[in-house]
């Protein structure tokens, strides 16, 4: 049962438009030019003349004359003085200038510092070793890495660790390299899934950018009818 606002619609379908178009006049095409404009209200970031229909192209309702107007505007600004001031400005300076004081420079000299004759024979003498078990005892972790912080609380717990040979123990840096890309071809998956292929048991698109939603779709019907793929992986696909 046809609605009657189809019926309507049904009368309009063999109009020729250009045909229409061409018994338009001119102004008739700029009004419909206007109407047809494609404007964006709601943007805020668009300035006003591109949010609304231009208004302002009309003809005069009176004697007034807009373009007029703003010319006598113009020249009655510019020939017209600046009111001269009461009190000239002569450039001269009163009040003192403000001059910031200057901190003095803290300078500092380190002392010497005279150790007991025993103690310091006791630093002179002592081994690697013994120096990061101080450094430990007394908490100055920049003289010792991590492993050999874990070393010396393993040593003084009765465990047995490999003594180091520095103060300052540099490890290694695990170089991390980056994950080749997925060589997986989207295409010959697509239709080794549609063949049923029976080699074919995981499907693996992952961190494969920019596949297309059709593609994906023709992957879920293929796979409906598939008897031998038993994963599908699509992490960062999209």
């Amino acid at each position: 049962m046809a609605l009657p606002f189809r019926k309507d619609l049904d009368k309009y379908r063999e109009l020729d438009e250009d045909e229409i178009l061409g018994k338009l006049s001119e102004e008739e095409l700029k009004q419909l030019e206007t109407v047809l404009d494609d404007l964006d209200p709601e943007n805020a970031l668009l300035p006003a003349g591109f949010r609304q229909k231009d208004q302002t192209l009309k003809k005069p309702g009176g004697a007034f004359d807009r373009e007029k107007l703003l010319s006598f505007l113009e020249k009655q600004a510019l020939e017209e003085k600046d009111v001269e001031e009461v009190v000239p400005y002569t450039g001269e300076k009163k009040g003192k200038v403000f001059i910031p004081k200057q901190k003095p420079v803290q300078s500092y000299v380190e002392e010497k510092v005279a150790l007991d004759p025993e103690l310091e024979e006791a630093l002179i003498s002592a081994t690697d070793t013994e120096l990061c078990d101080l450094a430990a005892i007394l908490g100055m972790n920049n003289l010792i890495s991590s492993s050999q912080f874990q070393d010396i609380v393993g040593s003084s717990n009765g465990v047995a660790n490999e003594s180091f040979t520095n103060v300052v123990k540099g490890e290694k840096v695990i170089p991390v390299f980056d994950e080749p890309p997925n060589p997986t071809n989207v295409e010959e998956s697509l239709q080794r899934v549609k063949d049923n292929d029976p080699s074919l048991v995981e499907v693996n698109l992952n961190n494969i950018k920019n596949i297309p939603i059709p593609t994906l779709k023709e992957f879920a019907k293929a796979l409906e009818m598939n008897t031998h793929v038993m994963s599908l992986s699509l992490a960062a696909t999209r």
